[in-house]
């Protein structure tokens, strides 16, 4: 009986190893950010809470998490116990940090520095300085010369959130020398200019979200050059916000809790007349993706998180084709013309070379292990029926 058994399982685990795509991976795609652990009246920042934003570079902190003393009782936090707070910072531009500041820079934003705000665990740009009226940062880039961005004539970058900025042309015989920039939003042109090297272009927005004079769009002009076969442009400390706004606005519900103030500097939440129930091995809501965990356990134990999704894949350099050059700047989802390699000469254009020999195809990885390990257990399994 006990052959007959193991016959079977070796059958099983034959088909699992048959079955199975040699390829195949345990991917996490979540990873959860978590605060002190707490066991009654607690306070967190971003020194004891990773979930919350921090600048680590300038030291800028502005979200505060607070359970009052007194405010448990048991498993249950108090109404009026729970509160959230947040306040707006400011922090310099990069290229005023970079001494590239200009009147068109310190007019737009105040000694060249804007206001952003830790909210929900995520930083936020307050629009005109307002910490209730909330935009994402999509773009700023750093320092590192790495960072610059080169745009040939006529190419349009696109940064993200619909924002769009192309080079129309250049004029190399200027002095100094010029660049034609248009920039767009969704398709449509917000603005073009002719900005020379050097230079910092800003855009403001007249009217935006009931505020007047909002910067929206900041680059600088690093260099404009005339090359043997195109013109180039490179950009540098771009930085760009969303023109979707958050409003943030007193008796406004976010999970567990109300706003009860939101003005100019700060924002402050509780859960008024509400009591929140730290039930046993459960995760509460306390506001969007702040949540708490509650341990499995008789004693209360608990701790603040949020939970990041990881998304997208790490696709291996190719191997590039001779004569491509690669770039500083990754190219995102690139569409190819069947047929033809990007940065490679079309066929027709090019002097005949000849054919090379056909080489092997790469097995997939793990292929022949799969096959080793179905050998050993068929040889296994035919044991096991000899000895019957």
């Amino acid at each position: 009986m006990s052959k007959k058994i193991a016959a079977i399982a070796l059958a099983v685990l034959m088909l699992l190893v048959v079955t199975m795509p040699a390829s195949a991976v345990i991917r996490a795609n979540q990873v959860e950010i978590r605060g002190t652990v707490a066991t009654d009246a607690q306070s967190w920042n971003a020194t004891t809470f990773a979930g919350f934003w921090y600048d680590l570079k300038d030291n800028l902190q502005t979200e505060n998490l607070n359970i009052l003393s007194g405010g448990i009782s048991g498993r249950t936090i108090a109404a009026d116990k729970l509160w959230y707070n947040t306040t707006k910072t400011n922090k310099t531009l990069k290229v005023v940090e970079n001494n590239h500041g200009s009147t068109d820079v310190t007019n737009a934003f105040t000694d060249g520095k804007y206001d952003i705000v830790g909210w929900q665990a995520m930083p936020y740009i307050a629009v005109n300085a307002k910490a209730n009226k909330l935009a994402k940062l999509i773009i700023e880039q750093g320092n590192a010369t790495a960072e610059k961005k080169t745009l040939t004539v006529g190419e349009t970058w696109d940064i993200g959130d619909g924002w769009t900025v192309s080079a129309q042309s250049i004029d190399a015989k200027a002095s100094p020398r010029q660049v034609w920039i248009v920039l767009s939003k969704d398709g449509v042109k917000l603005d073009d200019k002719v900005i020379q090297q050097n230079q910092t272009y800003v855009y403001v927005e007249k009217s935006f979200a009931g505020e007047s004079d909002v910067p929206l769009f900041v680059t600088f002009v690093d260099s404009v050059f005339a090359g043997a076969t195109s013109d180039m442009v490179q950009l540098r400390y771009t930085w760009a916000i969303s023109k979707a706004v958050t409003e943030v606005k007193v008796n406004d519900v976010f999970g567990n809790l109300e706003v009860v103030t939101a003005d100019d500097n700060n924002v402050q939440l509780r859960n008024k007349d509400k009591t929140v129930s730290l039930t046993r091995d459960s995760t509460v809501d306390v506001m969007g993706e702040i949540k708490f965990r509650v341990a499995d356990s008789s004693t209360l134990r608990f701790y603040p998180k949020v939970d990041y999704e990881i998304t997208g894949e790490v696709t291996p350099t190719p191997t590039l084709p001779p004569g491509v050059t690669p770039t500083m700047t990754p190219t995102v989802n690139v569409t190819v013309t069947p047929g033809v390699t990007p940065g490679v000469t079309p066929m027709e254009t090019r002097p005949p070379v000849e054919t090379p020999a056909p080489t092997e195809t790469p097995r997939e990885p793990g292929f022949t292990t799969a096959l080793a390990l179905v050998g050993l257990l068929a040889v296994a399994f035919l044991v096991l029926r000899q000895r019957k």
